[in-house]
């Protein structure tokens, strides 16, 4: 019995760092554990935790994935430019009062998530096919996605006005944002897929040790591409939450966001070098430092604090990673 309890509070830890964060936020600040500041919270955890999921999948297999940010405003980006430019060759009315765009949400939507899929498939094939190491690659996807970004909105904003679209980033359900169910649902789904299926097998074999995985049959390129894919598959679902909120697109959103995502998956336990994590861990990595940001925000410690944080845990953590991985060759 008190091994089961030692297992238990090894295995969810983090689970009482989030709480004894929100214990400390409570007797810090009054506004702290307020229905408004709770729902904000959880709100924000949302696209940065679609993004640590994401990119858990690809440092599952061994691989890293920096384009993560970049691609989750290039998606909304491209719909939008793209049929404002489509509207103005076939002279339909796509922009309204200058840059506001007032057309299809299912057309961003749907772009979205195909673009996505498109970049995941090539980084995968960059790396598989072209034999780069998958930091270059997304790192040249990554400054090739911001350069698109700035070419298509031409260094101006598009303000969308779209209530079908919009509602996406504002509404409460039984409390509960939007944007959270549907990140909440997406783990539980990734959770059920690494744990329960072939993908979760073969994933986990391949960052396990991938010549061993070559060796017994299994096709190390097709689940690499797979792993990037579902990457940006979260990254494009975030991206349409973030724009929903915001109710813009803008190239210089979500700058930063892939070491926020690198950190919450970090800070959860999924290993930098495979075989080693989950979506669960992914999750509570990313609410962990969801109630920290949250904390600073009542403490009101800017964004440069944050980023300091995220820095130094990212340090600290890879470093905990290394030395694991050392005492497990001994």
């Amino acid at each position: 019995m008190n091994y089961d309890f030692k297992k238990f509070f090894l295995n969810n830890s983090l689970l009482f760092v989030f709480f004894f964060i929100c214990l400390v936020g409570t007797f810090t600040s009054e506004y702290f554990f307020t229905l408004t500041n709770l729902q904000n919270m959880v709100r924000n955890m949302a696209v940065p935790g679609l993004l640590a999921l994401g990119v858990s999948f690809v440092f599952l297999v061994s691989r890293i994935d920096l384009s993560v940010g970049s691609l989750t405003i290039f998606g909304p980006i491209l719909a939008v430019s793209s049929l404002a430019f489509f509207g103005d060759i076939f002279d339909f009315k796509v922009l309204v009062r200058g840059n506001q765009y007032a057309n299809s949400a299912a057309f961003i939507v749907i772009v979205s998530l195909i673009t996505g899929l498109i970049v995941g498939l090539l980084n995968g094939i960059g790396v598989m096919y072209g034999k780069i190491t998958s930091f270059i690659m997304t790192l040249a996807m990554m400054k090739a996605l911001w350069g698109l970004n700035y070419v298509l909105t031409h260094g101006h904003a598009y303000y969308l006005q779209i209530p079908t679209y919009t509602w996406m980033g504002t509404l409460n359900l039984f409390y509960i944002p939007f944007s959270t169910w549907v990140y909440i649902i997406l783990t539980i789904v990734a959770a059920w897929i690494m744990k329960f299926t072939i993908v979760g097998r073969r994933i986990y074999s391949i960052g396990g040790d991938e010549k061993t995985a070559r060796l017994a049959g299994i096709n190390v390129t097709f689940w690499v591409i797979l792993a990037f894919m579902m990457s940006s598959f979260c990254a494009a679902v975030a991206g349409i939450l973030f724009s929903s909120r915001l109710q813009t697109v803008d190239a210089p959103l979500a700058v930063g966001f892939e070491l926020t995502a690198i950190a919450f998956a970090v800070v959860g336990g999924v290993s930098l070098t495979g075989g080693r994590g989950s979506p669960y861990r992914a999750f509570l990595g990313t609410i962990v430092m969801g109630a920290l940001f949250s904390l600073f925000s009542m403490w009101g410690l800017n964004t440069w604090h944050r980023n300091i944080v995220v820095g130094i845990i990212i340090i600290l953590v890879v470093m905990l990673d290394q030395r694991k991985n050392k005492l497990g060759r001994l």
